[in-house]
């Protein structure tokens, strides 16, 4: 069985932070390279007009200038997204991604 530092571990090295986004954000305009990148529609407030919400497609943190979200990783992404607690939000990823 899997610790908990080992699933945490397996979520960051294996799940690329721009292969997490344009996964959870279809509506994301196509990535042109890493860095900070337009991320589509936020997920985190009834967003109607894209261009607000951000993320860095090379450390997976992400922010909203319109809300205020923000969050230092994929892991913070879930917590934030589906009220998850840290261990949680790691197992879940662990889960979905096959890891």
């Amino acid at each position: 069985m899997k610790t908990a530092i080992q699933s945490l571990q397996n979520v960051k090295a294996y799940i690329r932070p721009i292969d997490f986004y344009r996964n959870e954000l279809p509506a994301m305009p196509p990535p042109r390279g890493g860095g900070w990148r337009d991320g589509g529609l936020c997920p985190f407030h009834p967003d109607k007009q894209a261009g607000s919400f951000r993320v860095n497609l090379e450390t997976g943190a992400f922010i909203c200038f319109s809300c205020g979200t923000k969050g230092g990783d994929i892991i913070a992404y879930i917590q934030q997204r589906d009220g998850l607690s840290f261990p949680e939000a790691v197992q879940k990823l662990s889960t979905e991604w096959g890891l």
